[in-house]
């Protein structure tokens, strides 16, 4: 079987990120196949896994594609392994977008915090004046008007949430697709396309980061505006008589917790609903950035990590 080479240069055109950052990533395996290629056989030696792998990257299997590269690059091969790690920076520049499309845009789930934040703050200066007045009335009407706050600050907890972790994966994805990009120059110094490739994944990784740290701001001033409001709405609860509380303010008790973003650093925190689902709160997003800094230029270091398991080959390290 001949071994499929990369058909340089061809444009990988991702219409997901296009309007979020309209640089060009050079395609390692595009070629003029027919769209419907003929499967290949199970993968026994070296080349016919980096065949196999390739294939998958070709047919959007990215799972399997990592697979199958990684597989390449245990057998040591060393002619093999700067087009392995090409093609598996690829794989997982992909893996980062399909993360990115599971959640919400980082930017407007952002501004929903935001504008929520300033809900909150706004209703609790309505709880403080209706405190001040004594008016059984006015307290009521603040009461009604937290209550609706902190179900909209709830919304926007989930979705700031969720678009933490989508955007904290995608960018473990991405710093390990320039660690590939990075290892194949590495390997081969005259690899144009993967030096530009690595430097594009910069701006992308950098782009991404500042995402994150808008969600983490957002997130912080969220919850302590929410915080706040809590604290105002048991003040009320506890002046306004029973006869004259709202319908359902006994059931208020669980939207007034202390903490809607998620347990504290140190706390046990029992399996969610889904059984496998994660989330990200403030303080774990900034651990998340902190191991990810980049420099004044936002560039990542040569041989970053992440690539395939250094342990398991021979030849040059990276």
């Amino acid at each position: 079987m001949q071994l499929r080479k990369a058909a340089r240069p061809i444009r990988l055109l991702v219409l997901a990120l296009a309007a979020f950052l309209p640089i060009p990533v050079e395609s390692a395996t595009a070629t003029n196949t027919p769209a419907k290629a003929a499967e290949l056989p199970p993968p026994v030696t070296p080349r016919e896994f980096f065949n196999a792998g390739t294939q998958k990257l070709r047919e959007g299997k990215l799972l399997d594609a990592e697979t199958l590269l990684e597989n390449t690059l245990t057998r040591q091969i060393q002619r093999l392994q700067p087009l392995a790690l090409y093609n598996l920076g690829h794989v997982r520049f992909g893996q980062g977008v399909a993360e990115l499309e599971k959640g919400p845009a980082a930017g407007a789930s952002a501004a929903r915090a935001r504008a929520a934040a300033q809900q909150d703050a706004e209703a609790s200066g309505s709880a403080d004046e209706a405190l001040a007045s004594d008016d059984v009335q006015k307290m009521v009407a603040a009461y009604l008007r937290g209550r609706g706050a902190r179900r909209e600050s709830k919304a926007a907890t989930q979705a700031v949430r969720r678009a933490l972790e989508t955007h904290g994966t995608a960018l473990n994805k991405w710093q390990r697709a320039s660690g590939d990009f990075r290892s194949t120059v590495e390997l081969k110094a005259s690899d144009g396309d993967a030096r530009h490739n690595a430097e594009v994944m910069d701006q992308y990784i950098a782009k991404l980061v500042d995402s994150l740290r808008e969600l983490q701001q957002a997130a912080q001033a969220l919850a302590g505006q929410n915080g706040e409001l809590g604290e105002k709405m048991k003040q009320l609860k506890g002046r306004i008589p029973g006869s004259q509380m709202p319908p359902g303010a006994a059931g208020d008790d669980d939207e007034e917790e202390d903490n809607p973003f998620g347990p504290k650093p140190g706390d046990k925190e029992g399996p969610s609903k889904e059984g496998q689902e994660m989330t990200l709160s403030p303080e774990q997003a900034g651990w998340l950035l902190d191991g990810f800094k980049l420099d004044g230029e936002r560039r990542l270091p040569m041989g970053a990590e992440g690539t395939a398991d250094k342990r398991k080959r021979s030849g040059p390290t990276w």
